[in-house]
């Protein structure tokens, strides 16, 4: 499971399937590994406004502005309440996180302040030039999420063309150097589409 405490959990694919693979060299499965406590992970949603109306939006996102949301001086003063309870790590999402103005200020002070800082985006907003920057902004890893192939997750987020931009997204950020874990949220409308992208 992630280290971050959800109401669902988050199953760390990739990495088991590489301790699969090291255990069938070995010829056996390593022993489970203790984790020293930490502070819970924040996935923080700084922005509600989002380029897509996925189907399975939990914040109801559309292009457009929201109320009520914080300033940036009220964004960094909650940063400082985190960094003092103990927390470790900040994901930046949304909404569509790119599409907050200062995100890369945010990115930054986040990273002076010793956070580990990942952003959570749906990708068709990262071109080579946006990935550079998230790249020179020094974001730790990159989560893109993927509901499925191609005519699943186009479905799914309501844009044709939506997979595409996504993985041409990863591409780019992997170009840059940047770490990039794909997400999938599995439900009876894609778990057909999983064996299809892990291969």
């Amino acid at each position: 499971f992630a280290t971050y405490q959800s109401e669902y959990p988050m199953f760390r694919i990739s990495q088991y399937m590489r301790e699969l693979a090291q255990a069938e060299k070995l010829g056996h499965y390593p022993a489970v590994r203790e984790r020293s406590a930490r502070g819970p992970v924040v996935i923080w949603n700084l922005i509600r406004r989002c380029n897509l109306t996925c189907k399975h939006c939990y914040a109801l996102s559309a292009d457009h502005d929201y109320a009520g949301e914080l300033t940036l001086d009220e964004v960094f003063a909650v940063m400082e309440d985190l960094k003092a309870f103990g927390v470790p790590a900040l994901i930046l999402s949304g909404g569509e996180p790119l599409l907050r103005p200062d995100i890369f200020e945010i990115a930054a002070r986040a990273r002076a302040m010793g956070f580990y800082t990942g952003l959570s985006s749906n990708g068709t907003l990262i071109d080579r030039p946006m990935a550079e920057r998230v790249a020179q902004a020094g974001f730790d890893y990159v989560g893109i999420s993927l509901d499925g192939l191609q005519p699943t997750h186009d479905k799914f987020r309501r844009m044709e063309g939506a997979f595409a931009r996504s993985l041409a997204a990863v591409r780019h950020l992997g170009a840059c150097g940047v770490k990039v874990g794909l997400r999938f949220t599995m439900t009876a409308l894609n778990a057909h589409d999983l064996p299809h992208l892990l291969q």
